[in-house]
């Protein structure tokens, strides 16, 4: 099971208002997406699988709607634990301000760990 695809999956079965989960950025002018990516984690005995997964949302015009968005995101992460069976774990580690300054967007990223059971 790859946990990125599950955790975009879900992302998109709770984002609403125009906005989309991708694994990679999208081409074109979007004004709001998210971006999910895997930073790191250990693997345990071959059956635990703890990812470190980044959730980065962008806004275009709007640091307030960005912001609030990632707080959603943050608030409703524990969800993924009923969403996948196979989710034994999902908490968030940290919720940084962090501006993409190349593209020009407001950027909030959400650190999660999930706990998979592989």
């Amino acid at each position: 099971m790859n946990i990125e695809a599950t955790v975009i999956t879900w992302l998109n079965s709770i984002l609403d208002d125009g906005w989309i989960a991708y694994g990679d950025k999208p081409k074109g002018e979007n004004a709001e997406f998210v971006l999910v990516d895997r930073t790191g984690g250990p693997r345990e005995s071959m059956v635990l699988d703890q990812a470190e997964i980044l959730i980065e949302v962008y806004e275009k015009n709007s640091r307030s709607a960005a912001s609030i968005k990632a707080d959603n995101i943050a608030d409703r992460i524990i969800e993924l634990e009923a969403y996948a069976s196979n989710i034994t774990r999902a908490k968030v580690n940290s919720v940084v301000n962090l501006d993409d300054t190349v593209d020009s967007y407001y950027r909030y990223q959400i650190y999660c760990d999930v706990f998979n059971r592989r």
